[in-house]
């Protein structure tokens, strides 16, 4: 993959977080005692920010300075 794609893929990454960080949000104010559920959206924001760190770094890499 070239570098563009790893830039393309942490933006993607972080898009996806902020709409999970959204959605928990929503969740939690709807269903405040569901602790699972709040459990599983935070670890999928964690997830997408890991995923978007690891692509950027890979990006800054990979890139012509």
């Amino acid at each position: 993959m070239s570098a563009k794609h790893f830039l393309i893929i942490s933006v993607c990454a972080l898009i996806a977080a902020s709409l999970q960080m959204i959605g928990l949000i929503r969740y939690a104010g709807r269903l405040p005692n569901d602790w699972i559920g709040i459990l599983l959206y935070v670890v999928t924001i964690i997830a997408f920010l890991l995923a978007a760190l690891y692509y950027f770094g890979k990006w800054r890499r990979e890139s012509p300075d």
